[in-house]
């Protein structure tokens, strides 16, 4: 990767006219990505090479100084530019933000680590979901005006772009992406130069630059090793996203959580609270952890620090998604690290002879979710083991949705009608269900106008890269001929196998027939990449190609390469149905159907992830059972007899013969989707939540020289040395009105303790339907660390009944654990009748 300084920032404001310089500070900040007039000034300028590289620093490198003369005597653009300079400089400086607002103390940031971020197609960092995920956080905080700051990785290779030759294979192909060419700008040090972290790596010091990425009001800065300064190996560390060999995973994990503490620190930044988007910068907490060590904290008072401090969020709800390395290996590359550290370092990921990232993650934060409300029950029971004995009920995962961001995928003509008929009020206020009542005043034909505009851009799209491809290849391939007012279906995604997308080619004679009824047509766009490694995805993309040239489906099935967030942005809202077919419960939440939703496209998917709180029967429709429960692949037949009478029976016969009813279902979508899936609720849900509990953590566990993390410490040791010798020894119960319960403390007092009555409808193990649980208070003491608990009411009256179940539970308590179960301690006696 080529070196890079401010020369070339100062080099391209040099080159503007003074009155166009301000195009330099915006074409550094991500802001225009989702400004459609700034992406509009963009277009203005050179619409060929906007529409090729969606990138305004080399817009405005390549740009003859010639054409700059020539657009500051131009008056439209010249009032366009002053539009949007206006409204860059306002919303740069607001008065107020929804975070000074409700959190006027807060002083310190947040801190999000993720191995990936989709802000831009012209920032080539992300894969999928996960990027895209975190580049709309990202985005979100920047509109909220949290205190937020975001580290990550670039990669000199990105993902790849994807080429699919005449036989439908897949084929990779890395370009290699040149920083000085991209809005992103290198930190420097006091001294003007560029800052280097040193990371120690195996025994040796990794260095690493940093570049600063502007996304609003947010900075997300980002980590590469490609200096000089660094052997030949390690200077490739950040060469491809998800690099596929284990040393330089481990590496980059390494890179992405230790160097980018050191980075924040080497910034002179403080974070009161860290967010793990994904177990891939675990490590970070291990470089926390040692630090307060360093400063003379014992290994329970630091790791009680950066517990209470940290979030994780997981997004994975299958074992084996999860990143894990041998211990060795992990060990070798963080040996320097680990000089003279405590082994209890490595215990925090330990899974038998492998660290498991979420493991570690999970053990050192205090605030775990999953990416859906099913998401967080499936991670429940994933990790069950942790919290041994615990109902799966109160296991400390909770789920918080996934959103999206809505200014960056609301389509155009969709949002000029929001405006219209809504008033600009929802763009700030996105996540108030109410404000999209509004959405009834649309007229039907306004909003169905709308639509097929999406759809004529999208097919211009499909027709532009079914050319390019033909080109490249030689061949005579289809071109996309298709009239937008036929019934189109679009399904773009991972070509994993568990997401099904040969599903719909499961019968071919049934499917003929619903694709080539000349009365009303049917096509299909399939889009989305295979992994490298992932060989039988990538079969199931040869597969599905395959059947693209069939000649009974050439011409109505269309296979799009290289789907990105420029292609993604065009398709969600220029296909009519939005087709999600994958084997529940492995979709932990998908956002893809949301961006649809939002704009008005209707949903066909499992009932998985998000759309099982997203489904209210009238905004789509759900393929096979509205059950949770896990599928396996003799379902897949099934599965797909429900596709084909779904299409046959209500989605071609009501978009054809019902337009009326498609529309209400469009209305319906929106309404239901935009408000409850937004980014902008999942941030402030978060914030809620999370982030506003983990500050809190900071400000008690650090004041007065670390008082609060020193004091619970000491509690936690105390307590997990006694908890061996903790027992309810006996318990009396009196004709089922009451009972007295003698418990052994072994040392403990009882406000360290908590002694519940547990009852209600028996479901298995200790899983109870809408447990009744009340607390025993005020035991009398007894000799010999004895205490003698009561209890008088009508829990024990059904006591006997084989349906029924009674147990007392006792478990460690402490008023300023974040979760009652955080340690996994508690032991239970039936209660017999």
């Amino acid at each position: 990767m080529a070196e890079t300084d401010t020369g070339v920032y100062d080099a391209i404001k040099m080159k503007l006219p003074h009155p166009l310089r301000g195009l330099v500070d915006l074409a550094y900040n991500y802001w225009w990505s989702w400004n459609r007039r700034a992406t509009k000034l963009w277009e203005y300028m050179d619409p060929e090479h906007w529409r090729e590289y969606k990138n305004p620093v080399k817009l405005l490198l390549d740009l003859p100084e010639d054409r700059l003369l020539e657009l500051l005597r131009d008056d439209n653009f010249m009032n366009l530019y002053e539009l949007v300079m206006d409204q860059f400089e306002r919303y740069m400086k607001p008065e107020s933000t929804w975070f000074s607002t409700n959190y006027p103390k807060w002083d310190k940031p947040i801190v999000y680590l993720c191995m990936e971020y989709g802000i831009s197609r012209s920032l080539p960092i992300y894969s999928g979901g996960l990027g895209i995920l975190a580049g709309d956080h990202v985005k979100t905080a920047s509109d909220l005006g949290l205190p937020f700051i975001a580290v990550g990785l670039l990669y000199k290779h990105g993902y790849f772009r994807q080429e699919i030759d005449a036989e439908g294979r897949q084929r990779e192909v890395f370009p290699e992406y040149r920083p000085e060419e991209m809005p992103i700008k290198p930190v420097l040090n006091r001294e003007g130069k560029k800052l280097l972290m040193e990371i120690p790596i195996e025994g040796r010091i990794v260095y690493a630059r940093a570049f600063e990425v502007n996304v609003g009001r947010i900075k997300l800065y980002l980590l590469d090793t490609d200096v000089p300064e660094n052997q030949d190996d390690d200077r490739t560390i950040c060469d491809h996203l998800y690099n596929a060999e284990m040393d330089k995973r481990i590496k980059q994990e390494i890179l992405l959580g230790i160097g980018g503490m050191r980075l924040l620190r080497a910034m002179g930044v403080e974070p009161s609270v860290v967010h793990l988007n994904e177990g891939h910068p675990a490590f970070a907490n291990l470089q926390r952890i040692v630090w307060y060590m360093e400063g003379g904290l014992t290994f329970t008072e630091a790791l009680s620090i950066v517990r209470g401090t940290t979030v994780f969020t997981t997004h994975t709800p299958v074992p084996a998604g999860h990143d894990r390395f041998p211990v060795g290996e992990v060990k070798r590359r963080l040996a320097r690290f680990l000089e003279g550290q405590d082994e209890k370092l490595m215990e925090l990921g330990r899974e038998k002879d492998q660290i498991n990232m979420t493991l570690l993650a999970i053990r050192t934060s205090s605030y775990v979710n999953g990416v859906s409300r099913l998401h967080a029950e499936v991670s429940k029971r994933m990790w069950k083991d942790l919290w041994p004995d615990v109902p799966i009920s109160e296991i400390p995962i909770e789920g918080i949705t996934n959103g999206v961001h809505t200014m960056t995928w609301v389509h155009n003509e969709m949002r000029k009608l929001f405006d219209r008929y809504i008033g600009k009020v929802w763009r700030e206020h996105t996540n108030i269900e109410g404000i999209w009542y509004a959405v009834e005043r649309i007229p039907d034909g306004e909003l169905w106008e709308a639509h097929l505009e999406a759809k004529r851009r999208f097919l211009e799209l499909l027709r532009r890269k079914a050319i390019e491809r033909n080109k490249r290849l030689g061949i005579e391939d289809p071109i996309p001929a298709v009239d937008e007012n036929a019934l189109i279906i679009g399904f773009a995604r991972r070509f994993a196998t568990y997401k099904r997308a040969t599903l719909l080619l499961t019968n071919l004679e049934r499917l003929k027939k619903i694709l080539n009824d000349p009365d009303r047509p049917v096509y299909i766009v399939f889009g989305g990449k295979a992994h490298p490694r992932d060989e039988a995805g990538k079969e199931f993309l040869r597969r599905v190609y395959e059947v693209s040239q069939m000649p009974e489906f050439r011409g109505k099935i269309f296979v799009m390469e290289n789907y990105d967030m420029g292609s993604a942005r065009l398709m969600v809202a220029g296909v009519d149905v939005w087709l999600n077919n994958p084997r529940r419960p492995m979709e932990a939440s998908g956002t893809s159907g949301m961006k649809a939703g939002l704009n008005g496209v209707l949903n066909v998917s499992i009932y998985d992830g998000w759309w099982v709180e997203g489904y209210n029967g009238k905004n789509g429709w759900v393929i096979g059972d509205e059950s949770t429960e896990p599928e396996i692949e003799a379902d897949d037949v099934n599965d797909a007899e429900s596709l084909y009478t779904l299409l046959e029976r209500e989605v071609v016969p009501t978009y054809y013969d019902n337009r009326e009813r498609w529309i209400y279902m469009m209305k319906e979508s929106i309404k239901s989707v935009a408000p409850r899936f937004s980014t902008h609720r999942m941030v402030k849900e978060y914030m809620d939540k999370f982030y506003s509990k983990a500050m809190s953590n900071h400000i008690w566990l650090t004041r007065e020289n670390y008082r609060g993390a020193k004091d619970i410490a000491a509690w936690k040791d105390r307590v997990t040395a006694s908890w061996g010798g903790v027992v309810i020894e006996s318990v009396d119960v009196e004709d089922r009105s009451g009972l007295e319960a003698t418990v052994y403390l072994d040392g403990l007092n009882p406000e360290d303790v908590k002694l519940e009555l547990y009852c209600g409808v028996y479901k298995g193990g200790y899983g109870i339907e809408t447990p009744h649980v009340i607390e025993l208070r005020h035991p009398e003491k007894l000799e010999n660390g004895r205490w003698l608990y009561h209890y008088r009411g009508n829990a024990l009256k059904h006591l006997g009944d084989p349906c029924w179940s009674c147990s007392l539970r006792i478990y460690p308590h402490h008023e300023k654990l974040p979760h009652r179960f955080l340690l996994g301690l508690i032991k239970w006696r039936d209660l017999k009748g």
